[in-house]
């Protein structure tokens, strides 16, 4: 029935509209990080002044991965990526989840002997014993959330696009 409803596109002016539309969201993206930059220079290291920032940034990340998954396009990229790189996905996101946690702990470290510490001694005790505690609890924290997320939208994009598959053998059946 939708045979009446089908729109004519231009595959060339589609693909440049595409195009202009990745480059819109790197450009997005981009002003978020500098705007982050610039809020942290500017009024200290505080996160109430970055959140909108931060919720742009975790929020468009969220629905990207999520409607990848629900049409069937994340698994696919994922195949194609590791067609084309030296590093597996899943192997990246193992090494993201580490550099997450590494990074976090260094930060909290550094805070934590630059706010708390009395002398330099004291200082370097402090972040020794808060990057270690943050080191165990935050690393693992990030491999299983990504681990996680990215098993997850693997198996429900697979799952669409076999059932795609499905649809499309059923279809050729009956023709």
């Amino acid at each position: 029935m939708g045979f009446w409803n089908k729109k004519v596109v231009d595959e060339r002016v589609y693909n440049i509209q595409n195009k202009i539309y990745r480059e819109i969201y790197l450009l997005t993206m981009m002003i978020v990080l500098v705007s982050i930059g610039v809020k942290f220079y500017r009024f200290g290291v505080s996160m109430e002044s970055v959140t909108t920032e931060i919720v742009i940034l975790i929020g468009v990340s969220l629905y990207y991965g999520f409607r990848s998954s629900q049409l069937g396009v994340f698994s696919d990229e994922v195949e194609l990526h590791d067609a084309n790189s030296k590093f597996s996905y899943s192997t990246k996101q193992l090494i993201i989840g580490i550099g997450m946690g590494l990074v976090i702990s260094l930060f909290m470290g550094i805070n934590s002997a630059y706010q708390y510490a009395d002398s330099s001694s004291q200082a370097i005790e402090y972040f020794f014993l808060v990057f270690f505690v943050s080191l165990i609890i935050y690393v693992p924290f990030y491999l299983l959330l990504l681990f996680a997320a990215y098993k997850s939208a693997l198996k429900k994009s697979q799952k669409v696009n076999s059932k795609m598959l499905e649809e499309d053998d059923d279809v050729g059946r009956y023709q």
